[in-house]
């Protein structure tokens, strides 16, 4: 009996490249930048410092950033500058306190 025997002959495995690897390893960088691996705030830097301020002085970090990511995905900054504007003067906006109740 004869041994049975592929007809097609195995090509050899090669190693990538370094190259090839950082080519896949910079795909995946920017792949996880566009997919909000970075940041997903969507207001400024210094709104966001402001709210996550005064928020964690009353609130758990946590419950912080779920209400302030809420209010993003829902709310114009302008309109949540009109929420911080009503805060100064001693009113809790709804809107905002819907958010932060819908993350305990």
């Amino acid at each position: 009996m004869r041994p049975c025997t592929n007809a097609y002959p195995r090509r050899p495995t090669a190693e990538p490249s370094a190259r090839h690897r950082r080519a896949a390893a910079a795909g995946l960088l920017v792949l996880a930048a566009a997919c909000g691996g970075a940041s997903r705030d969507v207001y400024p830097p210094d709104v966001v410092d402001n709210f996550m301020r005064g928020c964690t002085a009353r609130s758990a970090p946590a419950t912080c950033r779920c209400a302030l990511d809420k209010l993003q995905d829902r709310f114009s900054v302008d309109e949540f500058k009109g929420f911080e504007s009503r805060l100064r003067q001693g009113e809790v906006p709804k809107e905002m306190a819907d958010a932060a109740l819908s993350c305990r």
